[in-house]
């Protein structure tokens, strides 16, 4: 029995096509992963297989039956979605968090019963975070943290569980923990695994199948043996490799060797990334993979995003810490962008510290340089009094184009 069927699935961001006429079939009970370079299309295809994103073209369907003929409640007792960001603001308990897995199966007004109690507990114990039940979610650890959220997915009892990248920025241990609990679900309770990974060589070790991604097609889809191979792997991440069998997993295990030259489609390759307070690190992370030549400010000295950059030995516009944008690095900024050939404005707060970042943004963009604003929803953190979100608004008027995802901007600027 096939838990989905894509057919000649299409999808993109006004004109730029992300997911470009696949197709494909996943049995129930497989385990699956998605592999592919910055830029794919790996995150846009698995939320436009929990009908997140609404295709252009094609279909999808989950468990013969047209996904979009789904009510949300519905689809929320087949698949449970465990997105890349975990991160939660409020002070719920591991409990709470879990138990909101059980929204699906509740009333309007409808409180928790025995049963529902049990299934939390259930999820849990099937995570090992039943000790954790009573801890605050935003005191625990990364991979603690990601464990639970794991747990809330199961809570909905979904026979399918869809995870974006569940191992990134964790420590191997943590990565190797998590990826054998989902190995035991889908094993001992038949659960369909379905997740994107960057690690070749985890995803070759625990996937029945795996789907390789190349500009929003699929370059192969099958075993391991069969879709990670040195043609393969060369010609969609432009690296040199060596491919081997794991003498302990008795696995396929790959080795990189040496990046191919990379010739780029336009001569945009300088970038400049306003951001702050970590906003910044999954952008610096995507563009740096890809070869462009970044630079990052105004960040004040100790903020998290700085020391990425720090850590990378990126360019930086510096402040001292805990202090606004002062008018000599104000200047520096201004000077950095004129030198860069794009500006991406993360979805960073912005207060009266750093509200001279967009003030320069706004000055490269009327002197014809190219400015993306990368987010949801444009300054969804202003704590300016309005200032800020009045200067993004005229920046889109004279052009600043607004970006949802780190994928589509890839495409636009590379």
């Amino acid at each position: 029995m096939y838990a989905l069927e894509v057919k000649n699935l299409q999808f993109g961001y006004r004109d730029n096509l992300v997911i470009r006429d696949i197709s494909f079939k996943i049995k129930a009970g497989s385990f699956v992963s998605i592999i592919g370079p910055n830029g794919s299309g790996k995150s846009t295809l698995l939320k436009a297989l929990n009908n997140i994103y609404r295709p252009q073209k094609g279909s999808i369907l989950l468990y013969n039956r047209d996904i979009l003929s789904y009510k949300k409640k519905d689809l929320a007792r087949k698949i449970a979605l465990v997105p890349q960001d975990t991160s939660i603001d409020y002070e719920f308990t591991v409990e709470d968090i879990v138990m909101m897995g059980r929204h699906p199966y509740k009333g309007r007004f409808e409180r928790e019963d025995e049963s529902d109690y049990k299934i939390v507990k259930e999820a849990l114990e099937l995570t090992n975070t039943l000790t954790l039940k009573d801890r605050i979610i935003n005191q625990i650890s990364g991979g603690e943290r990601q464990r639970a959220i794991i747990a809330k997915a199961l809570a909905q009892k979904p026979a399918m569980i869809l995870l974006d990248e569940p191992t990134s920025n964790l420590d191997i241990n943590h990565q190797m923990d998590i990826l054998n609990i989902l190995k035991k679900l889908n094993e001992e309770n038949g659960l369909t695994v379905i997740l994107v990974i960057h690690d070749i060589n985890l995803a070759a070790r625990y996937s029945h199948e795996i789907i390789l991604l190349r500009e929003g097609r699929i370059v192969g889809m099958g075993t391991p043996e069969e879709v990670i191979t040195v043609e393969n792997i060369e010609n969609t991440y432009n690296m040199k490799v060596a491919i081997e069998k794991n003498k302990y997993t008795d696995t396929v295990h790959l080795t990189p060797i040496e990046i191919k030259e990379k010739k780029r489609k336009s001569g945009f390759n300088k970038v400049h990334l306003i951001c702050g307070g970590g906003s910044g690190q999954e952008i610096i992370n995507k563009l740096y993979s890809q070869g462009f030549d970044l630079s990052l400010g105004v960040l004040n000295i100790g903020d998290s995003d700085w020391e990425h950059g720090r850590s990378l030995n990126l360019p930086m516009v510096e402040e001292q810490p805990f202090s606004g944008i002062s008018d000599g690095a104000h200047r520096r900024n201004i000077d950095v962008m004129a030198k860069s050939d794009i500006i991406v404005i993360s979805n960073v707060p912005i207060g009266s510290g750093n509200l001279k970042n967009l003030e320069g943004a706004k000055q490269a963009l009327m002197e014809g340089k190219k400015v993306y604003y990368l987010g949801e929803d444009t300054m969804a953190y202003d704590y300016t009094k309005g200032e800020a979100k009045k200067l993004i608004d005229e920046m889109i008027d004279y052009g600043m184009e607004s970006i949802q995802s780190i994928d589509e901007l890839i495409k636009r600027i590379n």
